[in-house]
């Protein structure tokens, strides 16, 4: 009996692990056995009684509900006698469940109300029992053991009643749980006395109503991204990214760019493109190379939509390139330095910049007057007036240019040359003569071998003007031209006491008495012919000029020539 019972137990406890959850019922009714163990009264002992009952109960919710109790149980023998004894209980009251665990349902309750109890026992009668037992209570019409009951009494009470305790179902459908267990505390009042008593019950519950129980969860299907759906619904779409990369971002018309897509959450080879520039497709592939021929300049927005199928969501992403406008050759050209002397050079330099027309080439110079060699300017075929004593300049302009694949590009600076003021052309004391005489004196040699000479020695390069002049009176034909030979002789014969001036640096003119405006200068010499101091020896002379390089023969001097096309050379030194 103990094996099948465990068997049973563990069948129901199984079957209530293993059913799925249910709603809580609004009613309840249970059926079942009860087992109640009466403590002693006043005149009878501790008695069992067994029998059933059942239960109604109302749930408000899943935790409260209210519960009507009716049961009754019975004993025929108490203490060897017989004596019967019915108590019929009749209870109401709240009730606590804990649903928490499933198809586990522990309660607690308390219920009040009133018994109904009915005992009959039998009178004068034959000894049946043994006589050494007799009845241990005071009731009249009792006899010993061992008497025959010849007449029944029966007695019945209704009294107050309560109970309290709980018990476990184990629900093994939506409309069946099995109660192995519900044990409460049994407090009743029969004769006026109060019993504490232990009732135990078990039996079936049967439940109705309520909620309806939820559909069992539907059949599952992975999805790629790890998650599960229902296996009719479609798995959610996953997201992936895509990135884009232009190189170059900065190009000229007619060059490309190639632009490639970076996906992420996705294989490469899944994805499908479609490729926009400013709005217009313009491919499929994998990668964008984009010809900017025939492009405006501007900014290019770069767009590409791209699709992996249906378990993913479509994205897209953009970048921007920039087609750059052409710009010809520009640039500066500077003369370093910008403000030179005649015969002195400048050093030309230059830069170019342009845009979108290839390389620039190194720049060619021309000048407005002067010479150019490579990047170098040279001042000295710039014409200058020669008769101007005065400082002269001139503003030159330098061109530089420089060509791309397209176009020239063109700059200017300017520079000036200056020739600087002529020296004056120093003169010295004349020579004077004696009359009609053309030979040069101790004091003309003075003059002439040194005062001109310290001139000479600090310019090298200077020229000497020998002018000859006879007065009126004077006889001798071609005197004038004799005494600037002589003159000239002595400064150029390079012999005796006689300088060596180049002969190509001394200039002759002989006007005769055509003084051209030019005063007397006889300095220290006037002494030393007779009648120098006079005018008409101031007539007889040789006018002396030192002038300096770069500096201009005085306009009274006409008609010179050169010493070494004169053959002064054939004079010797003049004695």
């Amino acid at each position: 009996m103990k094996k099948c019972t465990a068997i049973v137990g563990v069948t129901i406890l199984a079957a209530a692990w293993t059913a799925t959850a249910q709603e809580t019922p609004r009613f309840e009714t249970f059926l079942g056995y009860e087992y109640v163990r009466f403590n002693s009264s006043s005149f009878l002992p501790a008695f069992s009684a067994n029998g059933g009952g059942g239960q109604f109960a109302f749930n408000f919710n899943s935790m409260l509900g209210v519960v009507f109790d009716a049961g009754a149980v019975v004993n025929n023998n108490i203490g060897g006698f017989q004596f019967n004894s019915t108590a019929a209980n009749f209870l109401a009251g709240p009730r606590f469940s804990v649903r928490r665990w499933g198809r586990i349902r522990p309660y607690f309750q308390a219920l009040f109300g009133g018994v109904y109890a009915t005992t009959s026992y039998g009178i004068l009668g034959v000894p049946v029992l043994s006589p050494e037992n007799p009845i241990p209570i005071g009731v009249p019409g009792l006899f010993f053991p061992g008497q025959v009951v010849s007449a029944q009494v029966t007695r019945s009470a209704t009294h107050f009643a309560m109970t309290a305790g709980g018990g476990l179902d184990i629900r093994l459908s939506k409309h069946v749980a099995f109660r192995p267990i519900g044990l409460d505390y049994y407090l009743t009042n029969i004769n006026r006395n109060y019993q504490s008593n232990l009732r135990y019950t078990a039996g079936f519950n049967f439940l109705f109503g309520g909620e309806k129980p939820a559909p069992p969860p539907p059949a599952m299907k992975p999805c790629p991204d790890g998650t599960q759906v229902p296996a009719d619904a479609a798995c959610p779409k996953m997201d992936f990214t895509v990135s884009l990369n232009a190189q170059p971002t900065e190009v000229c018309p007619g060059e490309n760019v190639h632009v490639t897509a970076t996906v992420n959450g996705v294989q490469p080879n899944q994805v499908a493109y479609a490729w926009s520039v400013n709005g217009s497709q313009v491919s499929t592939s994998p990668v964008l190379d984009f010809n900017t021929a025939n492009r405006d300049a501007g900014t290019y927005t770069v767009t590409v939509a791209a699709n992996a199928g249906n378990d993913f969501n479509p994205t897209s992403a953009s970048t921007t390139f920039t087609i750059r406008e052409y710009h010809p050759p520009m640039g500066t050209v500077t003369a370093n330095p910008s403000v030179l002397n005649a015969g002195d050079k400048s050093a030309l330099s230059s830069s170019f910049q342009g845009q979108c027309g290839g390389q620039i080439s190194p720049a060619q110079y021309s000048a407005s007057e002067g010479t150019v060699q490579g990047d170098q300017f040279d001042c000295t075929g710039v014409n200058f007036d020669p008769n101007s004593p005065t400082e002269q300049r001139k503003t030159i302009t330098i061109t530089a240019k420089a060509s791309d694949n397209k176009n020239v590009g063109t700059a200017t600076t300017t520079l000036e040359c200056v020739k600087g003021a002529s020296p004056a052309a120093v003169r010295l004391p004349d020579v004077l003569f004696s009359d009609d005489n053309a030979r040069v004196n101790n004091c003309g040699k003075r003059i002439l071998l040194e005062q001109l000479k310290a001139y000479v020695e600090r310019d090298p390069t200077g020229q000497v003007v020998i002018v000859g002049n006879t007065s009126p009176n004077e006889r001798v034909a071609g005197l004038a031209e004799k005494r600037a030979m002589n003159a000239a002789a002595v400064i150029t014969a390079g012999t005796g006491v006689c300088s060596a001036i180049p002969q190509s640096q001394v200039q002759v003119s002989a006007p005769g008495v055509n003084q051209n405006g030019v005063s007397f200068e006889s300095g220290f010499c006037s002494s030393s012919v007779p009648g120098g101091a006079t005018s008409a020896g101031a007539m007889r002379r040789v006018q002396v000029w030192f002038i300096p390089t770069g500096s201009q023969i005085p306009a009274s001097v006409m008609n010179s020539q050169s010493a070494a096309a004169l053959n002064v050379g054939s004079l010797g030194c003049p004695k």
